[in-house]
């Protein structure tokens, strides 16, 4: 067993890599049960234990980029290979929802009266995507500090992976609260009359909706893993 000293040693070595909490946990036992092995196995020494399982360990700790979540920030090789693999399953999740409600507009377009009533209609239904995060935000106001990104573990890692991009929510609501407050005629238009003279715009209609939706149904989705982690490691109560 190695003492509570050289279990700190590597948490420390972990925090200098930046790996976020919640991974820097799991890493971290990995990495102590490997170290302990070394000892036992090797009969050596815990720095020369320590040594070996570093070097083992560093293709995961090379540095690397991932531009979709972190710009030109570079971070470890693990972390990007967890992080992408989370975020590509919420993307999906959130894609799936974002095309529920795209249908859902078209059904309204087909289902509104005249284009009064479907204006009315496109401005409920995106209202519900700008509410819907400020419910969220509001019901979890407790663990608010845990969502800052300058609000870090020691001072100097994330709490979690999804801690970084919680503020993509913050993003995505104020650019729904614009598109809340168009009108969506030329969708209207483009399928209820012949008016075909704004390809453009009625695509626009379509789209910027869709992909606003998709992203503040992900900032949600993202925020809720988040809070269940919090829980996981413990830094909040269940």
């Amino acid at each position: 067993m190695i003492s509570s000293e050289e279990k700190l040693q590597v948490e420390n070595y972990l925090i200098w890599k930046k790996l976020p909490l919640d991974i820097l946990l799991e890493v971290k036992d990995h990495m102590i049960s490997q170290i302990e092995d070394c000892m036992n196995d090797e009969r050596i020494s815990f720095e020369e234990a320590f040594l070996k399982v570093e070097d083992a360990w560093k293709d995961s700790f090379s540095m690397t980029k991932y531009w979709m979540f972190y710009g030109h920030e570079k971070i470890p090789q693990i972390i990007k290979e967890i992080i992408k693999e989370k975020y590509n399953q919420i993307l999906k999740k959130a894609f799936v929802f974002a095309s529920v409600s795209f249908i859902i507009n078209i059904f309204l377009v087909f289902y509104a009266n005249n284009v009064e009533q479907y204006k009315i209609f496109f401005h409920v239904q995106n209202a519900l995507f700008v509410v819907a995060p400020m419910l969220v935000l509001v019901l979890n106001f407790r663990i608010l500090k845990y969502i800052r990104a300058d609000y870090k573990f020691k001072g100097r890692i994330f709490y979690t992976m999804y801690q970084k991009n919680i503020g993509l929510l913050a993003i995505s609501t104020i650019s729904m609260v614009q598109v809340a407050m168009k009108e969506g005629k030329y969708a209207y238009g483009f399928l209820r009359t012949d008016n075909h003279a704004h390809i453009l715009f009625t695509l626009l209609t379509f789209i910027v909706p869709l992909l606003v939706q998709w992203f503040i149904v992900f900032g949600i989705m993202n925020f809720f893993e988040h809070k269940k982690t919090l829980k996981n490691i413990s830094v909040i109560s269940n």
